[in-house]
């Protein structure tokens, strides 16, 4: 292990914190003898400063939480007229600097129904609304699953929660994004979207003012943050926007910035240059492969799945946001989400024409809360840090999802010859970055932070010696590789084998892609990482 720092400007203040950041857990009809304390206890990471447990007729509530600036009006669960509300994420509209946003939430509950509130809040969220007259619950997440929920049923009683660890033993499945759960196992839709084929005639500069609105949105912090900088193009832009805002709505002015890789990464000369020219804080952690497996173990019990490009991206920013959260930084900005709406990987360059692309970034964006919105949340949630992802705003998300063509999306259309991924959005910030990072082609989080894909291959070449029982181990998504059969034996140790499979979703094809991708180049069965094609 190895980090260096720009230290010119001096330490970190950590003296203020927020909130945002919790766990959460509910149980209707309880059991005469129930272990709630102790599956509460599990999620003390999420929220390691409060603990808080409501008991009524029929139902218990519990909240841990992140510290923060206001600790009267922040404390949860929160009980207003009829509603007890749990709530964990943020909400962007409503009353910021007046009541927690958890406040804003009863609020449209109040106003317009336990059914049609959600579509009236921006931002992301996972909450579970009471009704202390009906009896009835209502458990609710954002539409794009930025935040995680999941539901167990066993007996009569009902749990909810935002990590399956809360839950073990109790089989439980997820609650999709963009759904509302009651008492009836009744789900009803709210803000689902479409995603329809694009006709708007995209004018310069559209793109550019949603991406600075919707960093502007998550800029309320009067704590020590900072971002995850890959060097890529995602994480230069919301750098930039975010550095250039700063002063207008965030206490602490300067932006700190976080680089991890091997010795051999290529992020990391990358990252270095954007941070330069934005004056940031600039920490740059530099791993071990004996480090990162050596982790595997805690970051698989932390993510809560057996996904195997989940976990290669995973273990580094675990590695990361321990690091991170020594540092007294508790909120962390990233470009997640914007190779889904853009088709930024490496295997969207031989996507054969619009229909096949508008497909292609549906599924991503149907499956992303299964893997990388998953992967933000949890691998930095489980140390206290809240990650916010302004690709993924809801006005952002319909832009590029319903109103750009998804010929914008192609790689052969590029203007300028060569094919390159997510070229409109390159445009859209030419001026506005650095060049070289605003043309540095997409590498997977995995890939540029050195050797290390190779490294976890090997590792379980040499400690996987039951791979052919893989079938009648799990006969359901049957790992395809050793690598993907070591992931799921330490799932299964950790958690058991009994989980509804609605909770994964895990394919081995073009890394990133859906089974469609991996069909669009012979090649992609010689190279399935797609790391060496162009």
């Amino acid at each position: 292990m190895h980090f260096s720092e720009n230290d010119r400007h001096g330490s970190i203040n950590a003296s203020l914190f927020v909130f945002n950041m919790c766990g959460i857990l509910f149980l209707l009809n309880p059991p005469e003898s129930t272990n709630f304390a102790s599956r509460l206890d599990t999620l003390k990471p999420r929220g390691p400063d409060e603990y808080r447990i409501v008991t009524g007729a029929g139902y218990i509530m519990g909240h841990t939480r992140n510290c923060i600036t206001n600790p009267m009006k922040g404390k949860q669960p929160i009980e207003s007229g009829e509603w007890l509300i749990v709530h964990n994420g943020e909400i962007y509209n409503g009353m910021p600097n007046k009541e927690s946003d958890s406040y804003y939430i009863l609020k449209m509950l109040q106003e317009h129904g336990p059914l049609e509130a959600p579509r009236h809040l921006d931002g992301i969220f996972g909450y579970v609304a009471y009704n202390l007259q009906t009896k009835t619950f209502y458990a609710a997440r954002d539409p794009i699953g930025v935040i995680p929920m999941y539901i167990a049923r066993h007996d009569e009683s009902v749990w909810i929660s935002n990590e399956i660890k809360a839950l073990a033993g109790l089989s439980p499945e997820c609650i999709m994004p963009g759904t509302i759960v009651s008492n009836g196992d009744v789900r009803v839709s709210t803000y689902v979207p479409e995603y329809k084929i694009g006709t708007l005639v995209p004018r310069k500069g559209d793109l550019r003012r949603l991406l600075v609105d919707a960093c502007q949105k998550r800029m309320r912090i009067d704590v020590p943050w900072g971002l995850l900088l890959s060097g890529g193009l995602d994480s230069s832009i919301i750098a930039g926007i975010v550095q250039r805002n700063s002063f207008r709505h965030i206490k602490w002015v300067n932006m700190h910035t976080f680089s991890i890789g091997l010795r051999d990464s290529s992020d990391l000369p990358y990252a270095r240059k954007m941070a330069t020219s934005l004056g940031s804080w600039h920490h740059e952690y530099i791993f071990e492969i004996a480090e990162g497996i050596q982790a595997m173990r805690e970051v698989i019990y932390a993510l809560e799945t057996y996904d195997v490009t989940t976990i290669r991206a995973g273990i580094p920013m675990w590695i990361l946001g321990n690091y991170v959260r020594k540092c007294g930084v508790k909120v962390l900005f990233s470009g997640e989400g914007a190779d889904e709406l853009f088709a930024g990987y490496m295997y969207n360059k031989f996507c054969p024409n619009v229909e096949e692309m508008a497909a292609e970034c549906k599924t991503k964006m149907d499956r992303l809360h299964y893997h990388d919105a998953l992967r933000a949340n949890k691998a930095l949630a489980c140390h206290g840090i809240e990650c916010r992802v302004p690709f993924l705003d809801k006005d952002v998300v319909n832009y590029a999802m319903n109103e750009l063509p998804p010929v914008f999306k192609l790689s052969e259309t590029h203007p300028d010859g060569p094919k390159q991924t997510k070229w409109f959005l390159r445009q859209e910030f030419a001026g506005h970055i650095d060049e070289r990072l605003r043309l540095r082609e997409k590498e997977q989080f995995s890939d540029g932070v050195g050797t290390w894909i190779e490294a976890l291959k090997e590792y379980a070449e040499t400690t996987v010696l039951n791979f052919d029982d893989a079938e009648k181990l799990y006969p359901h998504q049957t790992p395809k590789t050793k690598e993907a059969m070591m992931y799921r034996q330490i799932f299964t140790d950790l958690f058991g084998d009994n989980q509804d499979q609605s909770v994964f979703y895990t394919d081995e094809t073009v890394a990133c892609s859906s089974e469609r991708g991996a069909k669009w180049n012979d090649s992609f069965a010689h190279d399935p990482s797609a790391k060496n094609i162009v």
